[in-house]
């Protein structure tokens, strides 16, 4: 832990190493890395767990309930009759970290920039698909309606009628009176807006800084563009208890604002530390040198954390994480060099890049994951079964769909089967990757390869840790040929999860080219189905596409432990929201 202290002293977070943490101040060790800052692109556990104590939404959850909201930077709002329309009036005095003042004019750029840059491995589409219909970027929707050949002057006619989408979706009635015009009503749209990429921007800060200017003057230099490249990436524009004070791209350093319109916190200082190893995270606990560590499973738990003095166990019973945890296929790799999938070819050394279309193997892979071992022994039992991509206690899901587990006897069946017997006669070579650190994803991986290679010793399969980042990157580039990866919801409605796990332009499914129409025409009808009374039908729907994903088996869900945090005993405040990266929010904790 010397290296660790010597980091905080060297950030300027405390003067001296110390043994345990002052008491107005939170350390936090995460497994993950932070993967960007800006609201818009930001779109993973780690970089949402930074973004929503730095920014703020219009309404956001109170405490640790999912279904009461509360005012933020809004006070009240309304909703037209026809629901497509939704008028907010904000919070008056609320300044930005900055000293700027907040008005309509910052939350009209805030959600117009999200529809203008649109970045494909962002949460834009929430906003999207619902303010102007479209769910990609300007160029990417231009390509898809008037094909590849299209001419410029056709492009750019298409490029106009988007930006006017853009301006209509948003309007300032007043200084402090913000409406959101819905290109068609959606149930779930509240609960959207209270995902962190709804988060006011300070947009005088954000033009001065380089930023998309908030005209239509330059919208199109922004289409699409990685926002990893801009200045919001590594700087904060927010109004939210804490300010940022440095990201190194390791370690997150925030203080408390003092001109926080709802008052000042207690903890002053805020270091978040990703730290790979668990080992290491857990002498950090049991020193006192963190007052939050990531533990990756609940055997970890019971063996090790529990025996710590001074360390406290934060779990209940009525806990449900708002997450899904599958095995991924890939339809169709892409990459040029891809060392994923050895020689590209069915030879014995190597994969096609459509190996995974075949649904034999996919059912022959599913079949060699030990599903009874991750629950019982990984979890030791603390954990929900999973029948498809969708929390057990969220409305559609099917808990009478049959689940696959280890039966290597049908796994050589199926291994026979694949590709015309090709598959059993010549072998093949693969790697799955995990993230570096989480043991047990790592598990899963370790898992499918002894029991794979343990069915024809032509079968070889290497697993390499991947940094966060890296992984994540890999996965989005459609480069990975089968990994294990979780999902949590970025807004309270089932939606949220059966549209990226099954539909073809859904934020998952595209990452494996998995693309089938009959999903897609379920999926879009699904989201037609807004008023109350047809909300039966919608989740009856949900359960159908759950039963059609077990005989098509885009991919494989396995249990998912029961939540737990673990903290230093004298944090007080803790909570669990499902619906938070992170389970908490920063402000409301304090050290006795």
């Amino acid at each position: 832990m010397k290296k660790h202290l010597l980091l905080l002293a060297a950030l300027g977070l405390w003067g001296m190493a110390v043994a345990a943490t002052p008491s107005d101040t939170y350390v936090y060790l995460q497994s993950a890395v932070v993967d960007s800052l800006d609201p818009v692109q930001g779109y993973d556990g780690a970089s949402n767990g930074i973004i929503e104590n730095i920014y703020e939404t219009l309404y956001s959850f109170k405490k640790d309930s999912l279904s009461e909201y509360e005012p933020t930077l809004a006070t009240s709002y309304e909703v037209s009759d026809d629901g497509l329309t939704y008028t907010f009036h904000l919070r008056k005095g609320v300044k930005f970290h900055s000293g700027n003042p907040m008005t309509c004019e910052d939350v009209k750029y805030s959600m117009q920039r999200n529809l203008v840059v649109m970045p494909g491995d962002s949460g834009a589409w929430i906003f999207g698909s619902v303010l102007t219909g479209y769910g990609d970027d300007a160029m990417t929707e231009a390509k898809r309606a008037l094909g590849d050949n299209a001419s410029k002057a056709e492009i750019d006619q298409f490029l106009d009628q988007y930006w006017k989408k853009i301006e209509a979706a948003v309007t300032c009635d007043d200084m402090y009176t913000v409406s959101f015009h819905l290109a068609k009503p959606d149930v779930s749209f509240m609960a959207r807006l209270l995902f962190t990429g709804a988060a006011v921007v300070d947009s005088k800060f954000a033009v001065a800084h380089g930023e998309w200017s908030g005209t239509e003057a330059d919208w199109k230099d922004w289409i699409g563009r990685d926002l990893r490249t801009s200045y919001l990436h590594k700087h904060d524009a927010g109004t939210g208890p804490y300010k940022l004070v440095k990201w190194d791209g390791n370690n997150v350093v925030a203080e408390a604002f003092e001109g926080y319109w709802g008052g000042a916190p207690t903890i002053k200082k805020v270091l978040v530390q990703s730290v790979e190893e668990e080992a290491t995270r857990l002498e950090a606990l049991r020193r006192g040198d963190a007052d939050r560590v990531d533990v990756n499973s609940w055997a970890t738990v019971n063996a090790k954390v529990k025996q710590m003095s001074g360390v406290k166990v934060w779990s209940d019973p009525k806990w449900s994480p708002a997450g899904a945890h599958v095995v991924f296929f890939n339809f169709n790799v892409q990459g040029e060099n891809n060392p994923y999938i050895g020689s590209g070819k069915l030879d014995g050394n190597g994969i096609p890049r459509d190996f995974f279309s075949d649904i034999n193997l996919r059912k022959a892979f599913a079949y060699c994951l030990d599903q009874d071992a991750i629950y019982n022994d990984l979890f030791e039992g603390h954990g929900s079964w999973y029948t498809m991509a969708l929390p057990p206690t969220w409305p559609g899901y099917d808990p009478d769909i049959p689940i696959r587990k280890l039966d290597l006897d049908k796994a050589e069946e199926y291994f026979k089967k694949a590709w015309g017997g090709k598959v059993w006669e010549k072998g093949f070579k693969l790697t799955i990757t995990y993230n570096a650190g989480n043991t047990e994803r790592q598990t899963v991986a370790e898992m499918i390869k002894a029991n794979v290679e343990s069915i024809n010793p032509k079968f070889k399969i290497d697993i390499a840790p991947l940094q966060w980042s890296d992984y994540l990157k890999a996965a989005r580039a459609k480069s990975l040929p089968i990994w294990p990866l979780g999902w949590g919801a970025d807004y309270a409605d089932s939606d949220n999860f059966i549209h990226p796990f099954y539909h073809s332009r859904g934020s998952l499914a595209k990452r494996q080219n998995f693309k089938d129409p009959e999903f897609d025409k379920l999926i879009d009808y699904a989201r037609t189905l807004v008023k109350p009374e047809q909300q039966a039908e919608r989740f009856e729907i949900y359960k159908k596409i759950g039963r059609m994903a077990y005989d098509v088996l885009p991919n494989i869900p396995y249990p998912l432990q029961s939540p737990f945090i673990i903290t230093r005993d004298n944090l007080q405040g803790v909570y669990y929201n499902s619906m938070l990266s992170r389970d908490f929010y920063w402000k409301d904790i304090s050290k006795k």
